[in-house]
């Protein structure tokens, strides 16, 4: 009887010992997968960012766009001008930028904007701001080539300059709009109603303002610009 008994303890101490070497080994290979799992992961990601920056540095060509961005500088174009409107990316400034929802009814206003670069006036295009797919519009859109913004929302919000460009999808710091960067002789200028604002990103628009933003050269684009909204294209708005 002691002798089966025995038997059976050792068999017993066998399989558990099978066992536990099969667990360690499973153990062991999922450890292994995970491990490869993070490296390629990390690969990656360094692939993505090379990327980004290899597009996205120092002007590269109107498409180029800084998706490394997150929130209202989400897909933000940095590259040369001329900007078209950039979509991929709006929903995600527009969220992040937590404006008053859009009416035409409670606050509505306009202005007018110019953007040159290098002496040379940059169009400002139609329908940012509008989701081609007709979900949304924000508060701050163009329907035209014009260079009129609209700004609209269910109540007075003080709407800035650079949350103008935030929608557009366009980089515009103090010193930076796209791909151009003020120094080595060039400036990056805005001027409201014919005066100059030191802080362009955050001046707050007013209605029928008139905004000239420039880069390049002193003096290689104007300071004011007449505009009637009588009888210009932004007749009765």
């Amino acid at each position: 009887m002691s002798s089966r008994k025995e038997q059976k303890e050792r068999l017993r101490a066998e399989r558990i010992a099978r066992e536990q070497a099969a667990a360690a080994t499973k153990a062991r290979h999922r450890r292994l997968q995970l491990g490869i799992g993070a490296i390629v992961a990390a690969a990656a990601i360094v692939v993505a960012v090379v990327l980004v920056i290899s597009s996205g540095g120092g002007g590269g060509g109107n498409k180029s766009t800084s998706s490394a961005e997150t929130g209202a500088q989400a897909g933000v174009q940095t590259g040369d001008a001329p900007w078209p409107a950039e979509y991929s990316f709006l929903a995600q400034r527009l969220e992040a930028l937590n404006f008053p929802e859009q009416s035409d009814v409670g606050y509505h206003v306009h202005d007018k904007f110019y953007v040159y670069i290098n002496g040379k006036e940059s169009p400002i295009p139609a329908n940012f701001g509008i989701d081609p797919q007709g979900r949304f519009i924000a508060p701050i859109h163009t329907h035209d080539t014009t260079g009129i913004i609209h700004l609209e929302s269910q109540k007075e919000y003080p709407f800035t300059i650079g949350q103008v460009f935030d929608i557009w999808g366009v980089k515009f710091t103090d010193n930076q709009i796209g791909g151009y960067t003020a120094g080595h002789g060039n400036v990056l200028q805005v001027y409201v109603n014919g005066k100059q604002v030191s802080d362009p990103v955050n001046t707050k628009l007013k209605a029928h303002d008139v905004v000239i933003v420039g880069y390049g050269k002193p003096g290689s684009f104007p300071t004011s610009r007449s505009f009637s909204w009588t009888t210009g294209p932004g007749a009765g708005l």
